[in-house]
């Protein structure tokens, strides 16, 4: 998240308004994005390694996030094709439709994990909060979707924040459930 921020002051040829994050990783500095596009892959995969240590996890919230989690190293390895050039496979297929297949599948994940954490008490208190945080991501990915061109920037920012929001939040109430239960275990030999 800090270094998307860090590219709009490195990159102030990009419209926040109108040109996609994506956008970054091409051009001047747009290794620092990439860097930041694979950070956010590999905190996905240990995110999900972690659920899995601490939960009883469902098929579907499983796969919905292993989907998220393969799409966000497409869209980290295969870089977006500008507007106005001539679309490739690789920037179409491998960024584009992956990020939004990987963007929809987060968000029907938060609601699938939301039932996961209902039915673990430690994590009960986290339920209502990922169902809500999962239909407003599928809500603003719609939004995002059908904006207009001139609005399509300040919408996959919206979706992109929200999103990252839920993945602070459970990151973190992961971390302390891990870290108290170890420290609980270790006092308590």
């Amino acid at each position: 998240m800090a270094i998307t921020v860090l590219m709009h002051f490195l990159r102030p040829d990009n419209n926040p308004r109108v040109n996609f994050v994506s956008e970054y990783a091409v051009g001047n500095y747009g290794w620092i994005m990439t860097v930041g596009f694979f950070s956010m892959a590999i905190a996905q995969l240990l995110l999900i390694t972690g659920l899995l240590q601490q939960l009883k996890a469902s098929k579907k919230s499983i796969i919905t996030f292993s989907i998220w989690c393969i799409g966000g190293f497409l869209f980290s390895t295969f870089k977006t094709d500008i507007p106005g050039q001539q679309p490739t496979f690789s920037g179409l297929v491998l960024h584009g439709i992956a990020a939004l297949i990987a963007f929809l599948s987060l968000g029907i994940s938060m609601i699938t994990w939301g039932s996961v954490f209902k039915k673990n008490h430690e994590w009960a208190d986290k339920a209502s909060l990922s169902r809500v945080f999962g239909l407003v991501s599928i809500l603003l990915f719609l939004i995002f979707l059908f904006s207009p061109v001139w609005l399509r920037g300040f919408t996959e920012r919206l979706l992109i924040g929200w999103d990252i929001t839920w993945l602070i939040i459970i990151s973190n109430t992961l971390f302390q459930k891990t870290f108290s239960d170890s420290s609980y275990k270790y006092f308590n030999k």
